[in-house]
């Protein structure tokens, strides 16, 4: 997309271009991988012959990954609609092409770790499937040299006490969504970020950090709740109860901007909303459609909108949970019936109710009461329903099964053991491991 932006309508306009009119929906998913040496559990570098840039050269010479660098820094791979980018804290992240199912999704997943490991296990690396740097101190974890970072850091600073944490730490599966039309999302947007911390206490798995238990079931989640306020969280009370187009259209316009791209050069934006600099412009620089989805890529809600629909709410989990973030979303979103009685569930939550959800679940997981209902008992129910809307859906895959097999894993562990993830650990952090780092590595590595 080229050009400056006209006026206000063609904002929601962007939207409305963006609906997808294709006979199957499709579905994407982003990876946020941690990696850390195996003898003692720490994040690696961005340099040396076992950081993150031998990393990404080894994927390019060895597996095709066209590398991407920026003042002669390697920061990104790309290889046909896939991309290999890197988190400020050196956390590698794969985004999947747009695939038609889950099957497709996994594979493409699965095909990568297996890419990555043949790189990273002779550096004596291992590859995590958790929410957070399970040893490293925040001032021990190496800056990517990226130049948005650069801009981004101080500014998180000064917005929310725990941002660089965020930054540096964290990792997360996120998954994206195709919307029908503004009636369709208006549904999913809204379902979603009712759901949005329920999910959480779901796929609860950071409750390790610096060597020890930190008192959390999803430590990520909590440090994403004092982030800065402006940009996360749950986005705002008029939005969640009249999702339009124009309602997101006039949220986003009041996020304060970060930055704008000139001529590969990184311009920050200082004390600017987009709907100022979309009025008055900025040093001369006038707004373009770039600009706006740069400003739309700033915005890190639970669930947030571009030309599709983004879910952020799961910390990153072990292999065999991984895949059941975007089966869960799926058998929801992409189920009429499903996600009508989804909605029909969640709907009497207030405002109040759902804020007071959504800061509690980082602590006691499933184990919140909402209503008078342990959590746990509505998000069984979830997952059955999900498990039925995949099960509808009938996409196979070759060897005839269908999506709900993804759900399985953390249905009997939600269902059957009433644990999340990151009980799991915890119970074995206190008994078989003894407390072992290694033990933690050894379980979570993929």
């Amino acid at each position: 997309m080229k050009g400056e932006i006209g006026h206000y309508q063609e904002l929601v306009d962007y939207f409305l271009d963006s609906c997808s009119f294709r006979k199957k929906l499709k579905i994407g998913a982003e990876f946020e991988n941690l990696a850390v040496f195996a003898h003692s559990g720490k994040a690696i570098p961005y340099r040396n012959e076992r950081g993150v840039t031998a990393i990404l050269s080894g994927l390019s010479q060895k597996f095709g990954w066209e590398p991407l660098k920026e003042k002669d820094e390697l920061i990104a791979l790309s290889r046909e609609s896939s991309w290999v980018t890197l988190e400020p804290g050196g956390q590698i992240e794969l985004s999947t092409s747009v695939h038609n199912d889950i099957h497709q999704v996994k594979s493409e997943w699965e095909k990568f770790i297996e890419e990555i490991k043949s790189i990273v296990e002779p550096f004596g690396i291992r590859w995590l499937g958790l929410g957070i740097q399970p040893v490293s101190l925040l001032e021990d974890i190496e800056w990517v040299p990226k130049q948005r970072y650069k801009i981004m850091v101080p500014y998180m600073a000064e917005h929310g006490r725990m941002s660089q944490y965020m930054m540096k730490k964290t990792a997360s599966i996120q998954v994206s969504m195709d919307y029908l039309s503004e009636d369709d999302f208006v549904r999913k947007m809204r379902t979603a970020l009712f759901l949005a911390p329920m999910i959480t206490a779901i796929f609860a798995n950071s409750p390790i950090s610096e060597g020890k238990i930190n008192g959390f079931l999803s430590e990520r989640a909590y440090i994403w709740n004092h982030t800065d306020v402006a940009r996360c969280g749950l986005i705002e009370e008029k939005f969640l109860f009249n999702p339009q187009f124009s309602t997101y259209v006039n949220y986003a316009l009041q996020v304060p901007m970060f930055f704008i791209i000139r001529e590969n050069r990184w311009i920050e934006v200082k004390n600017m909303t987009f709907s100022a600099y979309l009025k008055n412009g900025y040093q001369g620089y006038k707004a373009t459609w770039d600009d706006w989805e740069l400003h739309l890529s700033t915005i890190f809600t639970e669930v947030r909108a571009k030309k599709y629909i983004e879910l952020r709410c799961a910390d990153l989990q072990k292999r065999q949970f991984a895949p059941a973030v975007a089966a869960l979303w799926k058998g929801i979103l992409y189920n009429e019936k499903t996600l009508r009685t989804v909605w029909s569930m969640m709907k009497s939550l207030s405002w109040k109710e759902l804020c007071s959800l959504y800061l509690t679940v980082p602590r006691e997981g499933l184990k919140v009461r909402l209503k008078g209902v342990r959590l746990l008992d509505i998000a069984k129910e979830i997952l059955k329903m999900s498990y039925s809307g995949l099960k509808e859906q009938r996409q196979f895959n070759q060897d005839g099964e269908d999506e709900s097999i993804y759900l399985e894993p953390i249905m009997e562990l939600i269902i059957e053991d009433e644990m999340c993830p990151a009980e799991i650990i915890i119970k074995n952090w206190n008994s078989s491991w003894h407390k072992s780092i290694n033990k933690l590595i050894e379980y979570s590595s993929y």
